[in-house]
């Protein structure tokens, strides 16, 4: 009898044992997880970035850019972010044609500020003319581009011509310090 009493106090403090032991691995256990899974200050947002470059219309229409040496046609026109997060913006010229692409210059200002200056040809997706600055979610910015021809032109380009496709594209700023946009 003082055997059977003393395996059945084993017993018991082997469950007790066991089941502190589960405890204390179950403990560790999200212990460990929670301080993987969880991050203080690590917050994922995610908005809508969406640009319209002037309303939908024509910056160019080429019937009124008879350009002559020296000469600069100037247009402006607005950038809306109808989206609703902050977006860094980019311009540039696709499907560029025809013999001025090298005797045009393109220059994109805001206001007195110079934000670009290249050649039609550089202008391109990979040489864009990127504002640092964010358009924030509702606001409107009116850029101007002044498109000049060489003076040094000359004949040589008298009946060329050029046609193009000027693009916007952005990209949300939150999270993308390096302003990223692929």
């Amino acid at each position: 009898m003082h055997n059977a009493k003393g395996i059945k106090k084993r017993a018991v403090l082997h469950i007790a044992v066991i089941g502190a032991l589960g405890v204390m691995l179950a403990l560790t256990t999200l212990a460990l997880v929670t301080s993987f899974v969880r991050k203080e200050d690590n917050l994922f947002e995610t908005g809508q970035v969406k640009i319209e470059l002037n309303g939908g219309q024509t910056i160019f229409n080429g019937e009124d850019m008879n350009l002559e040496p020296g000469r600069a046609a100037v247009r402006t026109f607005t950038v809306e972010n109808v989206g609703n997060a902050d977006a860094y913006v980019r311009l540039y010229l696709e499907n560029v044609e025809g013999s001025l692409e090298n005797a045009l210059t393109f220059a994109i200002y805001e206001g007195e500020e110079q934000l670009y200056s290249g050649k039609a040809s550089e202008l391109t997706k990979e040489n864009p003319c990127i504002d640092k600055r964010a358009l924030a979610a509702g606001e409107i910015r009116t850029l101007t581009a002044v498109v000049t021809m060489e003076e040094e032109a000359g004949n040589a380009y008298e009946d060329g011509g050029l046609t193009f496709d000027m693009t916007a594209d952005a990209v949300q700023v939150r999270n993308n310090p390096d302003i990223a946009f692929e």
